[in-house]
């Protein structure tokens, strides 16, 4: 079976960015830091910037209120709620040095590990493909930095961003473009009827409400795309939550939580697929509760559901 290739649209891009609460230029700066002074150094400087930008960025403190006040709700005073958004941030913070160095350095700069490997091979056994669901938690980049190894094709299904992009074999992963519409779902659907892996954020929607389905998580609703739910559906594929966490210092694994199996032929109402989109939710919600420090979903997930 041949690689994929990429497949890029000239759409746009969207004015947020996919796991960003500063100027896309830090990244850069972050592995000019790798390399001269290298990781331990960097993880020193990123405390400072995090205590900086915490301090005097209200936007920044008000990004991380979307889903720290939903996790702690209880924890309302002023100092507490500051020290929790550095907290935060600087874990996020600590996650893109690691993001640079395995850029910069390569995969011998971190421990990443796929603990479930065998599991996930056997679930695309033959010419089995599935849908690898993921979320803005943990260094998800990272994580997909391993999905070289489950030794078949697989297609990433994002918006191109350089910094994911530096992290993947492009000999073995391919890229989707979400925003092509039907064109995009029908290359998803190829990959999988091909025996291929299909990888796709499951905690930010796309497109219209049509698109859309509705969970709750936190004790609220939000919206989920229906898409890997439709797609299972389609072709009689599983969907596979995979979730990656820090686990050391410099050391990720990326896990499989959950199989989903969504019935075939339910159609296009979004209603029917809301069962399996809360069992996502459920992945997620589980995941922080473990992981407090390790949701990187800068953005107000229930604002508009």
């Amino acid at each position: 079976m041949n690689p994929p290739t990429f497949q890029q649209s000239d759409s746009p891009q969207p004015k947020w960015a996919e796991q960003n609460i500063g100027p896309a230029w830090h990244l850069r700066f972050l592995g000019w830091l790798l390399r001269t002074f290298g990781m331990t150094r960097a993880y020193h400087i990123s405390y400072f910037a995090t205590l900086w930008y915490v301090s005097f960025y209200p936007s920044i403190r008000r990004r991380c209120r979307f889903y720290l006040d939903r996790r702690f709700p209880d924890r309302t005073g002023r100092l507490r709620r500051f020290l929790d958004s550095y907290r935060l941030v600087r874990t996020f913070g600590k996650s893109l040095v690691d993001i640079a160095a395995l850029g910069a350095i390569g995969k011998n700069a971190l421990a990443t590990t796929s603990p479930d490997r065998e599991t996930v091979e056997a679930l695309g056994a033959g010419d089995r493909g599935f849908i690898m669901l993921h979320a803005h938690v943990g260094s998800w980049q990272i994580g997909m930095s391993t999905t070289g190894d489950f030794g078949k094709p697989v297609w990433l299904v994002l918006i191109p961003e350089r910094r994911t992009l530096e992290l993947v074999e492009t000999d073995k992963v391919g890229l989707i473009e979400p925003r092509d519409g039907v064109g995009s779902v029908m290359l998803m659907t190829q990959a999988l009827l091909r025996g291929e892996i299909v990888a796709m954020m499951g905690d930010r929607a796309f497109g219209d409400r049509r698109n859309r389905v509705q969970a709750n998580f936190l004790g609220a609703p939000i919206h989920l795309p229906v898409t890997p739910y439709r797609l299972a559906s389609a072709s009689g594929m599983p969907v596979a939550v995979m979730l990656s966490a820090t686990i050391a210092e410099r050391s990720y694994e990326m896990r499989l939580v959950r199989v989903i199996d969504v019935p075939p032929k339910l159609g296009r109402n979004p209603r029917d697929y809301a069962p399996y989109a809360q069992q996502f939710a459920d992945c997620l919600e589980q995941y922080v509760l473990k992981h407090p420090w390790q949701y990187f979903n800068f953005f107000d997930l229930w604002s508009d559901a």
